[in-house]
C-alpha cells in the first residue's frame, strides 16, 4: 500500500473510534453524591411499643454503583461512606446509573437478612454534580 492510503486508513479509524458514543462509567467529568442514614428504633416503656427516633448518619457503609439502569447487573464499583455518612462517585460519563445499599431486616421468625435499596440517576450533562436523596436503612 502507498503511504497516503495508510494515512487515510489511519484517519478513518481514528474518526470512527472517536465518534462512537461512550457508555456510562468512569472517564467523565460528573459526580454522583449523597448520604446514608440509619433509622434507629427503641422500645418505649410508656407505650410498650417500638418507636422510631431520629435518623443517624451511617459511617463505613458500602454504597454500590452499576453503570446502567438494570438492577440485575453486577455492580461496577463501590465506596465506603465517610464518618458523616456521605459518599461520592466521581469522574463519571453521561449515562444511566443505579446506586444501592444494603439494609438489615428481621422477619416474623426473627431471621435477620439484608436487602438492597436502589436509586436511579441519569447523567445527561458533563461537569455535573447529582445530589441523590438520602438512603435510609434499618438498623
Amino acid at each position: 500500500k502507498s503511504f497516503m492510503s495508510r494515512i487515510i486508513t489511519l484517519l478513518l479509524v481514528v474518526f470512527f473510534v472517536s465518534s462512537c458514543e461512550k457508555e456510562a462509567g468512569e472517564g467523565g467529568t460528573s459526580t454522583i453524591q449523597g448520604s446514608v442514614y440509619k433509622l434507629s428504633t427503641y422500645y418505649n416503656v410508656l407505650t410498650q411499643q417500638v418507636d422510631t427516633i431520629s435518623y443517624q448518619l451511617d459511617s463505613k457503609k458500602d454504597v454500590y454503583i452499576i453503570y446502567s439502569d438494570n438492577e440485575n447487573d453486577f455492580y461496577d464499583d463501590n465506596v465506603e461512606t465517610n464518618w458523616n455518612g456521605q459518599y461520592r462517585f466521581e469522574y463519571l460519563r453521561k449515562g444511566n446509573y443505579t446506586l444501592f445499599v444494603y439494609s438489615d431486616s428481621t422477619d416474623a421468625l426473627n431471621l435477620s437478612y439484608e436487602y438492597p435499596i436502589f436509586k436511579h440517576v441519569k447523567i445527561d450533562a458533563n461537569n455535573s454534580t447529582f445530589n441523590l436523596s438520602d438512603f435510609v436503612i434499618n438498623d
